[in-house]
This record gives C-alpha cells, structure tokens and sequence, in this order.
C-alpha cells in the first residue's frame, strides 16, 4: 500500500494544490484522491504557509516526492516521464501512486494510464501527440474540465471559481470511475475468454457471454489462427464476429461471405441454405442467428467460403 493511499485515510487529512484557474490535470489529480477519501477536504491556495501545512500537496510546490506526497512537475529539475516520452503531470504522478489500488489490478492501472492519464499528462506538459497540427480545435476531456472555469467576461470571485472546481471534480470523479470500470472489465474479460470452447483447429472461438474479447485474443499466441468468435446478444441472438487483423483495425483475418452481405432474414436463409439467420452486416464482420447452434453453423460455413 502507498504512502499517499495511507495518508489519505488518516482522519482529518487535508489536501491542496493552487488556487485560480484549474486544470484537467489538477482536476482529475483531486478526483484519483476523492475516489480514496471521499470526505477529503482540498484546499486551493498559493499561501506557502498552508500549502507547507497540508498532508498532500499536488500540482503546486515545485517539488516532487512521492514519501512526503508532495507532487509537483513545474520545477526545472524535474525529469519524471514514461518510458514513451510523455512526462507525468500531477495527474500522473498520483495515479502512479493509487492507480493499482484503486483498480486492484496493476494491467487495469495501465489501461486506464493509456486511455485516460497520458493524453491529459500529455497536453498539460506540452507535448502534442498528434503528427501533424489539425486545422480544427479537438475537444478532450483536457478542455471539457478546463471549460468549467469562469469565462474572461465573467465577474468571479475566489469562492465562485473554488465551486467551479468542485464541479469540474464531481465530472472528473465520474469519468474517473467509468474509466476505472471498464478498464476492470476488460482485464476481467480476459478470464471469460479462457474459458470458451476453442473449434476447428483453433479457428473458431465459442463464448457463453457477451464480453470484450479483441483485447485477450488479439493479445495472445493462443488465438492467433482464430478467425471468428461466436457470442449472444442481449436480444437473445447470437453473433459471429470476425477476428480483425490488429487492434483498432476494421479489416478481418478472414471476412464473412461476400455472398452474405447486407442481408437478413429469409433472403439470407435462401443463401445460406439454413433457417434461423436474422442478419450479415454489409460490412462482412458480424452476422446474426437465432441460437447458438445455427450461429456455429453459420461460422463453420464461413470457414469453408
């Protein structure tokens, strides 16, 4: 368990960072310790006095040290970064510090490290992560929670822009958490997957639940001739998806039937020359039956195409 994990939990903790206008970083840095201790009161301040006085301070104090829960990255010296290039922002730094804990898996920690944390780490330490500079403003999570500050045309005060970050903290907390989920999930997943049935040398993959299976499969030695995996849908179907080549990838190890294409019903039936088929995706990457039975038979036919 982390130093900060432990601090936060001691009756009467106190936290704080800068006062002014609030970032996705320091945001969502205060959310990650909300999730530990919901009741912890954040003080947002650039008084050196109170700031010197708190049990954690983030993204203020031009220190980072991770045993006094001091997580500051604006001091020259400061060298944290990943081993990609992209340095942690105060974001960062706590979820290094209760990522896994609060995920209670180190592979989940990660994920939500490459979905969530870096892109933010990223714009709030500068570093552009795309090739090329869009002629369009992008909207992330990064603007989204800096939207929650006052305007330049806004009469504000003190208290005004602190409410504001607690509203930016109550969003932040809740994406936060959804992020977490899924990420849970998908390592979860990966169980749920070992325990389908494996057919036709490996080809043809049959699991009883409708779990996201890509990261596992196209992450694994194990399937790598599997060409399509059989699952229900929550409308009592079942679905034959094609394996796609590489993740993020719309193109398939192997697309279903050309032949099949865009239809559905009675029309596809009278192709296939079977009854119980509900649809094939125009696409060619998903197609539907009625049970699990006709759904296999459906992929064993594709196998053959």
């Amino acid at each position: 368990m982390s130093n900060l994990y432990t601090i936060l939990q001691r009756p009467g903790a106190v936290a704080a960072t800068h006062s002014g206008s609030f970032h996705a970083d320091d945001v969502l840095a205060a959310a990650t310790l909300r999730l530990v201790n919901p009741a912890l009161p954040i003080l947002r301040t650039r008084d050196q006095g109170q700031l010197d006085a708190a049990d954690v301070i983030f993204d203020v104090g031009r220190v980072f040290d991770s045993a006094t829960c001091r997580f500051d990255h604006h001091q020259l010296e400061y060298k944290e970064a990943r081993e990609n290039g992209i340095p942690y922002s105060s974001f960062g730094l706590v979820w290094c510090e209760l990522g896994a804990q609060l995920c209670e898996s180190a592979a989940a920690a990660a994920k939500v490290d490459r979905w969530l944390v870096q892109g933010v780490d990223a714009m709030d330490c500068g570093i552009n992560l795309s090739k090329e500079t869009l002629p369009v403003t992008l909207m992330s999570i990064s603007t989204v929670l800096g939207g929650f500050n006052p305007g330049w045309q806004d009469v504000t005060s003190a208290s005004a822009r602190n409410e504001a970050f607690e509203r930016a903290v109550s969003m932040a907390t809740t994406v936060l958490q959804n992020t977490i989920r899924d990420a849970n999930g998908f390592e979860k997943a990966r169980a749920a997957v070992a325990q389908g049935i494996l057919q036709e040398a490996g080809r043809l993959l049959v699991l009883e639940h409708d779990v996201p299976w890509k990261d596992a499969v196209l992450g694994s030695s194990e399937y790598e001739h599997l060409l399509y995996v059989i699952t229900p849908d929550a409308q009592a179907k079942w679905h034959v998806t094609a394996v796609p080549d590489r993740a993020g990838s719309f193109n398939n190890r192997k697309s279903l039937p050309s032949a099949w294409a865009g239809l559905d019903g009675e029309e596809l039936d009278a192709v296939i020359g079977m009854e119980g088929c509900v649809f094939c995706h125009r696409g060619r990457f998903v197609a539907g039956h009625k049970t699990k039975g006709g759904a296999v038979e459906m992929a064993r036919l594709a196998l053959r195409d």
